[in-house]
């Protein structure tokens, strides 16, 4: 609000000045306005011109070094702040205790998914390199068969299982082991590399004992096992360990099941060692074979109940 004794411009005056100020106080403009606001725009200019005539003394040298000093001041403060803004701090501080706990948990539950899927992926390798395996012997056992009027590998007559007087009572020990053996005579041969008579080049396989002398030709046979992974009955009566039950897989594969190469050639993945063999089908144990009196034995001096029967012995 205006003291009613400070002076007023008029309409005129107002007008005037507003014109020196865009004609940036150059009196040559004078010329340019209207009749009756000339008069007034020069008595402006005239009342401006006493600022330019009044004395001013030069400032003192205390007060130039007093500015000086607290400009440096300034800049010195201004420089700190950003330091200290810029400063790195710790993942920690800037995470925070919760951030950091939850990327904790995040890491543990990614562990326990890796984990199991990595073991899982080198089970399925292991799995798909020992089927691989399996089709190079049925090629070295067909290439076998062909040069030999059909007859498989059998270093040792039909009869010797049943004659060798290193053989127990209950067919495990003694020759019945080393029947996988046989198979070392394809890599001998040079009808396969070495590391096909072996899951994975490392593991040990079951072969097929001919318990008819219809299953030592490969020309007359019918579709049915020949090899698979090792024998895992063989293995735990072997070490004294008391069996419940025969239907148990190869600990090739952790008994998740095995690689079984059939007489065509085929290698199937059988998460039980039980397959249909002979008319009817009958559901046989690759693992043992059943006894005239019914009973499933892996003891070669009893007696068969059928020609058909399976057994793949390591």
């Amino acid at each position: 609000m205006n003291r009613s004794d400070e002076p007023a411009l008029s309409q005129d005056e107002a007008d005037a000045l507003d014109f020196l100020m865009a004609a940036q106080f150059d009196p040559a403009a004078i010329e340019r306005l209207p009749e009756h606001l000339r008069a007034s725009a020069r008595r402006m200019l005239a009342d401006l011109g006493t600022i330019d005539q009044y004395p001013l003394s030069p400032p003192s040298e205390s007060l130039v070094d007093a500015t000086l000093a607290r400009v440096a001041q300034e800049e010195r403060l201004t420089a700190q702040r950003m330091s200290i803004a810029s400063r790195p701090t710790s993942l920690r501080m800037r995470l925070g205790i919760p951030n950091l706990v939850a990327i904790a948990a995040m890491l543990i539950v990614a562990a326990g998914v890796a984990v199991p899927l990595s073991n899982q992926v080198r089970q399925s390798q292991s799995q798909l390199m020992c089927a691989s395996g399996m089709r190079s012997l049925g090629s070295g056992l067909s290439a076998y068969a062909a040069d030999n009027s059909g007859v498989l590998p059998m270093t040792a007559g039909l009869g010797s299982f049943l004659t060798s007087p290193s053989a127990t009572d209950d067919g495990v020990a003694g020759g019945i082991l080393e029947n996988a053996k046989h198979l070392e005579m394809l890599s001998k041969a040079g009808y396969c590399d070495h590391k096909c008579t072996r899951c994975n080049g490392a593991r040990n396989l079951s072969y097929r004992v001919p318990l008819h002398p219809s299953q030592a030709n490969l020309a007359t046979m019918s579709r049915s096992p020949l090899a698979a992974d090792a024998n895992p009955v063989q293995l735990l009566v072997s070490r004294g360990i008391p069996l419940r039950t025969f239907n148990i897989s190869s600990e090739n594969h952790g008994q998740r099941g095995q690689n079984v190469l059939f007489s065509d050639g085929s290698a199937v993945w059988l998460s039980s060692p039980l397959v249909p063999i002979g008319p009817g089908p009958v559901i046989d144990n690759i693992w043992v074979f059943r006894s005239i009196a019914g009973v499933d034995s892996t003891n070669l001096r009893v007696r068969v109940v059928s020609p058909s029967e399976i057994f793949l012995s390591n």
